[in-house]
């Protein structure tokens, strides 16, 4: 079942994609998204992107849809194709392309999944 993100209503695939949509976008850019989080999980950034998901669904604000995507295989689309992808052959997460801040965040983040991996 794909699900509406309640911040942005970009479709994800499923419900582990809508919480990852969620915090990816909340530690990157933080705003709306990591403030939607903040509201309802305190303590979501300790969360599996499992457990997320299904704290997640069980809000009331999420909106189940019957869209397309549900009949994409995720693993099979290209990795970063869409809007805002430079042209240019560099990628959006070259370091030489981010600040120190940005660094930072994509630092925790590799941490983060390194150690969701460590655990599965």
């Amino acid at each position: 079942m794909a699900y509406r993100c309640p911040v942005c209503e970009a479709v994800q695939a499923d419900a582990e994609h809508l919480a990852n949509h969620l915090a990816f976008t909340a530690v990157i850019r933080g705003g709306d998204h990591e403030a939607w989080l903040d509201e309802r999980f305190a303590d979501w950034g300790e969360d599996d992107p499992e457990t997320l998901a299904a704290r997640v669904r069980e809000r009331d604000a999420v909106e189940a849809v019957d869209h397309p995507i549900d009949e994409v295989d995720v693993r099979d689309s290209e990795v970063g194709a869409g809007e805002g992808v430079p042209d240019s052959g560099q990628h959006a997460l070259d370091g030489d392309a981010l600040d120190e801040e940005a660094r930072e965040i994509l630092a925790r983040a590799r941490e983060l999944t390194r150690r969701i991996e460590d655990e599965g």
